[in-house]
């Protein structure tokens, strides 16, 4: 015979135990889970209801705070440089290297520069030309064309 059939109580005991052990275990992570949502000095709903009304305000006090700072840097980020476009060249045949160059600057609604550079023998030369939404009033080089195309490319 069975010693666990035999004694029917200590069947109904160690079930309960097990029972017992299960619910400290689930109570025990619904406290921890607690804490971690509401912190270590709430100690009833109240409390909490109304530490997320704490919370709460001070987080619309701080993002009120934060708005015009954040709408002054979308301001000069609007002209800030976003757009470039580089290339090295060579353009006459008797001098060495790529030392010439063009480069666009170009914000974020395509206005800016394109300034390009010429080395020779005997000097370099710079031109600049202005760029209002991704075209110039000027006539571009093949040089200028392309770094104004990959600059308005690079998103």
């Amino acid at each position: 015979m069975n010693y666990l059939t035999a004694h029917p109580l200590l069947l109904v005991s160690a079930s309960f135990g097990i029972i017992v052990i299960v619910l400290a275990a689930f109570l025990f992570d619904l406290r921890q889970r607690w804490k971690a949502v509401f912190g270590k000095r709430v100690t009833n709903d109240g409390e909490a209801i109304g530490d997320i009304l704490h919370r709460l305000l001070q987080s619309e006090k701080k993002l009120g705070a934060l708005e015009p700072r954040v709408n002054a840097l979308e301001d000069i980020g609007r002209i800030a440089i976003q757009k470039v476009g580089f290339l090295r060249f060579n353009p006459f045949e008797d001098t060495g290297g790529d030392q010439s160059f063009a480069v666009a600057l170009l914000d974020r609604e395509e206005n800016g520069v394109v300034i390009s550079s010429l080395y020779t023998r005997e000097g370099v030369r710079v031109y600049a030309k202005e760029i209002r939404n991704g075209a110039s009033k000027h006539q571009l080089s093949d040089e200028e064309r392309s770094v104004l195309e990959e600059a308005k490319a690079n998103h």
